[in-house]
């Protein structure tokens, strides 16, 4: 599954039932109410919407972010949804996925979950934008061959262990991922090591690239479960408990650096 956020979609409001001749307010069948009559019917105001027509009203509209999500009906894991997702954060202009002198919008690396783009919405230099990206199911065999490159453990089995996208200083991320470690000790939680997440900082404008973050990727096992290895223990593994010590983790981390 595939979570992006982004602002109303234009296209979303543009269909209507051909059949529903209250919205343009006649019974006259050449007057067509789907949605060709729709798109040639915009807002007074503001072309982008269409008129007033049925239930909706475009002076109820409101500037913000919502979530949407790109599954496979019956529950696989499949790229098509990554690529998917990509095609729909390209659409988005507002939450910054626009393009900007013909560069490529999202992700570089088709195979891996690295989505991380700074793209452009608004501001002097539209380099500058506050980015738009996807949040994805753990790829648990693409990091099972990726992980041995970064460090030595290995990693347990899948839903075993967690890992996201943790964005660090460039100056002082050895000191905040020590610090992360030993918040994690401290939980009953190990991490294993870390991978640094690639990225394509070519297009960041010149305000966004002075704040560009170190991205890393934790590997955050349980410690009862896992031991003191290289390789899990099997120990006893308490899902919902697991699930609670990240939460709390993730809430130190957070107010501690």
């Amino acid at each position: 599954m595939v979570s992006f956020s982004s602002a109303m979609l234009e296209d979303t409001w543009r269909c209507t039932d051909s059949s529903d001749t209250s919205v343009m307010g006649s019974d006259n069948d050449d007057d067509s109410v789907g949605m060709e009559a729709i798109l040639n019917n915009p807002h007074p105001a503001n072309p982008a919407f269409p008129a007033a027509q049925g239930l909706y009203d475009p002076e109820e509209e409101k500037d913000a972010c919502g979530v949407g999500f790109v599954v496979h009906i019956k529950g696989k894991g499949n790229h098509k949804i990554v690529s998917d997702a990509k095609s729909l954060l390209c659409n988005m202009t507002h939450r910054g996925a626009s393009k900007s002198s013909g560069e490529d919008c999202g992700a570089r690396s088709s195979n891996r979950i690295d989505m991380i783009r700074y793209l452009p919405s608004a501001g002097a230099d539209i380099r500058d934008g506050d980015g738009a990206g996807g949040m994805y199911a753990i790829p648990h065999k693409m990091l099972i061959r990726e992980t041995p490159h970064c460090f030595l453990p290995r990693l347990p089995s899948n839903g075993q262990y967690a890992t996201g996208n943790v964005f660090f200083s460039q100056t002082q991320h050895a000191e905040q991922m020590k610090k992360m470690e030993t918040l994690a000790d401290t939980l009953g939680l190990r991490v294993l090591g870390w991978r640094e997440v690639p990225t394509d900082g070519s297009i960041l404008g010149p305000s966004s690239k002075s704040r560009e973050p170190k991205i890393l990727q934790p590997f955050v096992v349980l410690k009862e479960h896992y031991g003191t290895g290289n390789n899990s223990d099997d120990g006893p593994f308490d899902v919902m408990h697991f699930n609670r010590q990240l939460f709390v983790l993730r809430k130190m981390c957070t107010t501690a650096m």
